[in-house]
């Protein structure tokens, strides 16, 4: 039996087809197929080899491979005869396993460069452990990412290029191309969700709460089923009438229906099965009315009721929906004349659902601010379950400034700078940051008004000149990257263009944000431009995210990573922003990257390690997986200071 000449080891929670990946392209090959072929197993689809593989096939692969048979069988997930498959030991539907497409995570494979099995799970769009949304297509050509050819898995398999021997190589790494984080509040019942499923058993304890007992007969597919079958709850048409809840059918229907926000929704609801359900029918009694139908539990609970019906849960599954939608109506649907009578007479007052319907907030948003003593509200009488009436005219001012909200991640985007100094920007009091009860039906708790960040963007462009566009010139953005490690004057670089005393013009590009398509003439300008304003170091956010940190200390986010690898940036918490400013500012002050040292000595990156070690200094720490190398700054600015002293 033929065995390659570079082996592998398949990860415990890693996608089989992925492995066969990583495995011809380690041994010089294009095509997985061809290396199947050497075991006499035909195929042009191999991302299809783990629903197809017996016993001998799998012993065969696993001798090519040069890896344990038993890491093959276990990433194996035959089709059954009831459409369900075993994903790492639980049932779920076949239909839920993503096919031919390969979907990645580039923060995941900068930290381990495999396919994980989880990202080809299709209700879930991101990574469980990054929390970074996936893709599919490659960010440069826009094809699709696949498994019948590869250049290895961290690579798009179509973009290559001819390095300087003729030999073709990859020219496009995922690994460059980060996308965007999951910003809900919500992340635990969002990791009970991807736990249910995780290869990982460690995984699937640590996100194992204690469920009510209602469910305890249920195993971990069984849950997911109903996770799955309530999100389509949430998702479905409340005006129909009950046929079941709303279910994909293509590739992006998995993409519209099963967010974040909507997996986290299901999970909490299954957490705290008896209090989540009983919301979960309130909403559904919240619409009756526009549903067919006057009277009876299909009208009353509508899409709720679907449930008891929805022939993909398992009939264990039903049998709790059932007990549960009787229960809730022993306690509920009694109330539902006094629900539509209370307070008719008041033209001060609305309800939850009227004011949805009129603001465009959300229903389940009501019982959010029914909680909060900055509005006036009151429940019908008789139940503390009843509907909530609140103050027309404090929720019409609310639902305004709702629509005059932007997040802090938006306003970053638009003005081109990072997160944190968006707040510094609302502390110096160039944007205004709201508070209040608004807030409870938003994501993120630092949002800031749209308006005033537009009149900002105005007020900057009102500055733009008409400077020449020749090569002499620095974007703003890169010019802060520049800057010294430590915290960067965004602030003063503002008001420096506010006032006039630093010269902008445009320049032409495809990128729109505000400090990125502005630039100066030089950055020696834009140095003694910022010179004048005092930083703003006091209360701002004290922890920040991994970007956030790169560019305080004027480095990329990979040597970032390699800081809290070799333990020189402590993590706190399991959250985006996980890192304390404080620890990021002390680092900066302490160390010196290449990168700068580089720029300071005049220089290029790769001499910098030489000239330093002529004069005695040598790294203090160098990062695992060629993430940079750092120097004690104070020994590179005295030795600096000494320099240009004796050249004077």
């Amino acid at each position: 039996m033929p065995t390659l000449p570079i082996s592998l080891s398949v990860a415990a929670d890693e996608h089989l087809a992925g492995a066969l990946c990583r495995a011809t392209a380690a041994n010089g090959r294009r095509f997985p197929s061809e290396v199947l072929a050497l075991v006499d197993i035909e195929t042009l689809h191999p991302a299809s080899i783990a629903a197809t593989l017996d016993e001998m096939d799998a012993a065969a692969i696993a001798e090519l491979l040069g890896t344990e048979v038993a890491s093959l069988r276990r990433a194996t997930h035959p089709i059954a005869d009831d459409g369900r498959c075993l994903f790492f030991g639980t049932s779920i539907r076949t239909k839920h396993r993503e096919g031919p497409v390969r979907r990645v995570s580039p923060r995941g494979l900068a930290n381990a460069p495999y396919i994980r099995a989880m990202w080809q799970l299709r209700p879930i769009g991101f990574d469980p452990c990054t929390k970074e949304l996936l893709i599919s297509d490659c960010p440069v050509c826009g094809a699709g990412l696949g498994f019948s050819r590869t250049y290895g898995v961290c690579f798009c398999d179509r973009c290559a290029r001819n390095d300087d021997l003729g030999f073709v190589q990859p020219a496009v790494d995922l690994r460059d191309f980060p996308q965007p984080l999951v910003e809900i509040e919500d992340m635990a019942a969002l990791d009970f969700v991807t736990g249910l499923v995780d290869p990982d058993p460690t995984v699937r304890e640590r996100f194992a709460p204690a469920l009510d007992d209602d469910l305890t007969g249920l195993d971990r597919g069984e849950i997911f089923d109903l996770c799955m079958a309530i999100v389509g709850v949430l998702n479905q048409d409340p005006k129909r009438a009950v046929t079941s809840p709303a279910k994909p059918t293509t590739r992006s229907d998995y993409e519209r229906l099963y967010t974040p926000e909507r997996l986290a929704e299901a999970g909490r609801i299954i957490m705290g099965w008896r209090t989540g359900f009983d919301g979960l029918c309130e909403r559904a009694r919240a619409t009756a009315h526009d549903r067919p139908g006057f009277y009876g539990i299909k009208s009353e609970l509508g899409q709720v009721y679907a449930l008891t019906v929805d022939r993909t849960l398992t009939e264990n599954v039903r049998k709790v929906v059932r007990e549960a939608v009787l229960r809730n109506m022993a306690t509920s649907s009694a109330d539902i004349a006094v629900r539509r009578t209370e307070h008719r007479g008041r033209t001060d007052l609305i309800t939850s659902q009227q004011a949805s319907d009129r603001f465009g907030i959300a229903l389940k948003l009501f019982q959010r601010l029914a909680k909060t003593p900055e509005l006036t509200h009151h429940r019908a009488s008789g139940t503390k379950k009843g509907p909530v009436l609140f103050a027309v005219d404090e929720i019409a001012a609310l639902a305004a400034l709702r629509g005059d909200l932007e997040s802090a991640s938006s306003v970053g985007l638009r003005l081109g700078i990072p997160n944190g100094a968006v707040s510094q920007l609302a502390q110096a009091g160039l944007i205004e940051k709201v508070t209040g009860p608004v807030l409870l039906t938003v994501v993120g708790k630092n949002q800031y008004r749209r308006s005033t960040v537009d009149a900002l963007i105005r007020d900057i462009e009102a500055k733009i000149g008409s400077g020449a566009t020749g090569s002499f010139h620095i974007r703003l953005s890169k010019a802060m990257y520049r800057m010294p490690a430590g915290e960067k004057p965004w602030v003063a670089l503002v008001k420096a263009v506010l006032a006039g005393r630093l010269a902008v013009f445009e320049v032409e590009g495809r990128l729109s944000a505000t400090m990125i398509k502005l630039a100066a003439s030089s950055f020696e300008e834009v140095v003694a431009a910022v010179a004048s304003e005092a930083d703003i170091n006091d209360a701002v956010e004290p922890m920040v995210t991994r970007a956030e940190a790169a560019d305080i200390l004027g480095i990329t986010v990979a040597t970032v990573i390699g800081m809290i690898d070799a333990d020189l940036l402590p993590l706190h918490g399991s959250g985006v922003c996980n890192l304390r400013r404080a620890d990021v500012v002390r680092v900066a002050r302490t160390y010196i990257s290449t990168a700068e040292a580089s720029r300071l000595i005049g220089v290029g990156y790769r001499w910098v390690r030489g000239k330093l070690a002529e004069h005695g200094i040598h790294p203090v720490a160098e990062l695992s997986e060629h993430r940079g190398i750092l120097y004690d700054r104070e020994k590179v600015t005295r030795w600096l200071a000494t320099s240009r002293k004796d050249a004077a």
